[in-house]
């Protein structure tokens, strides 16, 4: 417990700092936003490219989580608080929902004893690398980020979450449901919008 709360308390005082610093020649891009994305949408991808069981039969891994899956945990855990700091700040109810959903499912995660589960949905960070990245105002990063956003947040996530979920032998089942609920209709909900800004910029060209 002693290494997961330091990391986890380690991984909220940095984002803190890491956003008084300037990284970026665009002042809008938010770095404890982007750095998070590539750290989480990344590495979780990667997590389970290489350990697939996660997702099918968790039980089957749950005492011999290779490390660097728990770690990238315990730092989304850390972030966590980071964001729905940022979510309150904003004033924003999908921002502060999404900050909300964000804490809770790892404090959910880490009761149940499966906070490297979290992998399955935390993949969707993939599509925030490239939202990250807007400011910079570039096309190629406005389709590749509308592109992520459908395939990690509309297709893969929803399925490897219903996967955990269908197999009786792994833990927190009833927590999965309740992220499931959470995170799948602010996703659609976001996409929508996603779609409805495309639509409009087809019409004004």
């Amino acid at each position: 417990m002693y290494y997961d709360l330091t990391i986890i308390l380690s991984s909220a005082l940095f984002w803190v700092y890491i956003d008084s610093v300037k990284l970026f020649s665009n002042e809008r891009v938010i770095n404890s936003s982007l750095i998070h994305a590539c750290i989480s949408g990344i590495g979780n991808s990667v997590g389970l490219a290489m350990y697939p069981i996660i997702v099918y039969d968790y039980s089957q891994i749950a005492n011999n989580i290779p490390p660097f899956i728990s770690t990238i945990a315990f730092i989304s855990f850390g972030y966590g608080f980071y964001d729905l700091y940022i979510g309150i700040e904003s004033k924003k109810m999908d921002n502060i929902l999404h900050g909300f959903i964000f804490v809770t499912t790892y404090i959910g995660a880490y009761y149940y004893g499966v906070t490297s589960m979290t992998s399955i949905n935390m993949i969707t960070e993939t599509s925030s690398i490239f939202l990250n990245l807007r400011p910079y105002k570039k096309k190629w990063i406005d389709i590749a980020f509308a592109f992520t956003f459908f395939v990690y947040r509309i297709i893969l996530s929803p399925i490897f979450l219903t996967m955990y979920i269908a197999n009786t032998n792994n833990n927190g089942r009833a927590f999965a449901v309740f992220e499931t609920l959470l995170v799948v209709p602010l996703n659609v909900y976001w996409f929508s919008l996603i779609v409805k800004k495309l639509l409009i910029k087809k019409i004004e060209i």
